[in-house]
C-alpha cells in the first residue's frame, strides 16, 4: 500500500501542468549531444516535481530526464518526464505531456500525467482503475480488445519504430504523435489497438503504462517476452509492444523485429 493517496501525486501534476503553460512561449531552448530539444521549462518542471514528490516518500529515489537518478535504483522509484514530446511544445503544437510514473519491483504501479493545452489529466494506480478529468468531468479509461485488426484501427508508434519493427503482415494505419506518454494514454482512452515503441527511455513511458496496465493491457517485447523495468537512462534494447491481451497476440503473431 502507498504511504500517500494517488490523489496527492494528482495535484502536484496539476500545477505542474500550470506551470508549463506560464513558461510555454518564454523558455530557451538548446540542443542536446544527441540532437533532442531540451528547454528551460523541462529544466523547471522537472525541478518542482522533485521538490513535491520527494517529501511524500523520502525513501524513494528519482529518475528524470534531465537530472538523471538520485537514490537506489533497487527502491521504490518516481520517473519523471517533464515534457515528453519537447519538439511538439517547442513548435506549437498541443500534443505534450508531463509524465510521473512510480515504478516498484519492475513494475510502473501508478502514473499521473497531464496533457497541459489540452486541459486533460490522467492518472492510475494498481487496483484504482485508470481516470481522466477534463472539462470538469472525470471518466474511467477502458481499452477495447480486438479479434481481428481493419484498416482504421490505429497502431502509434515513435520515429524508429519505422527502422526496426515489419508491420507488413497486418492491417493498421500508422500514427506518430510526437509523444510515447501521449500514445498511451491514447491506448488507455480506447483510441488506438496498440502501441509501439523503439529506443526508448524509462521515462517516455512509465507513467502512461501504469494507466494501460489498468485498463487491462499487456507489456511485452516483440519477441514476446514480460516486459520489466530497469530503473536507468538506458535506451531500451529490444521494442516494446502495449495492447489488450486478444491484439497482442495478433500482433505478437504478424509483427517482427528486422
Amino acid at each position: 500500500m502507498l504511504p500517500f493517496p494517488t490523489s496527492d501525486v494528482v495535484e502536484i501534476v496539476r500545477a505542474a501542468a500550470d506551470l508549463s503553460l506560464q513558461l510555454r512561449g518564454h523558455s530557451p531552448v538548446e540542443v542536446k549531444p544527441d540532437q533532442t530539444l531540451v528547454t528551460a521549462a523541462d529544466r523547471a518542471i522537472e525541478a518542482f516535481l522533485r521538490e513535491k514528490l520527494l517529501p511524500l516518500a523520502p525513501d524513494y529515489s528519482v529518475l528524470g530526464e534531465e537530472g538523471g537518478l538520485t537514490g537506489a535504483p533497487d527502491a521504490p522509484a518516481w520517473i519523471i518526464d517533464p515534457i515528453d514530446g519537447t519538439t511538439n511544445f517547442v513548435r506549437g503544437l498541443p500534443i505534450w505531456c508531463i509524465s510521473v510514473g512510480l515504478v516498484h519491483e519492475g513494475q510502473p504501479i501508478l502514473g499521473a500525467l497531464a496533457v497541459p493545452v489540452l486541459g486533460e489529466i490522467y492518472w492510475g494506480a494498481e487496483g484504482e482503475g485508470a481516470w481522466l478529468e477534463c472539462g470538469g468531468e472525470t471518466t474511467r479509461l477502458s481499452t477495447p480488445d480486438r479479434v481481428e485488426l481493419m484498416q482504421e484501427d490505429l497502431i502509434a508508434y515513435n520515429t524508429t519504430v519505422e527502422q526496426a519493427v515489419d508491420f507488413s503482415r497486418i492491417s493498421y494505419s500508422a500514427r506518430n504523435l510526437g509523444s510515447l506518454a501521449y500514445h498511451l494514454l491514447a491506448l488507455a482512452r480506447g483510441s488506438l489497438a496498440a502501441t509501439v515503441a523503439a529506443r526508448h527511455k524509462l521515462y517516455d513511458i512509465a507513467g502512461g503504462l501504469a494507466l494501460c496496465r489498468e485498463t487491462g493491457c499487456e507489456i511485452r517485447h516483440l519477441n514476446g517476452d514480460q516486459w520489466t523495468a530497469e530503473v536507468s537512462m538506458a535506451r531500451a534494447e529490444q521494442p516494446l509492444l502495449v495492447a489488450p491481451p486478444g491484439t497482442m497476440q495478433l500482433l505478437l503473431n504478424d509483427l517482427s523485429a528486422e
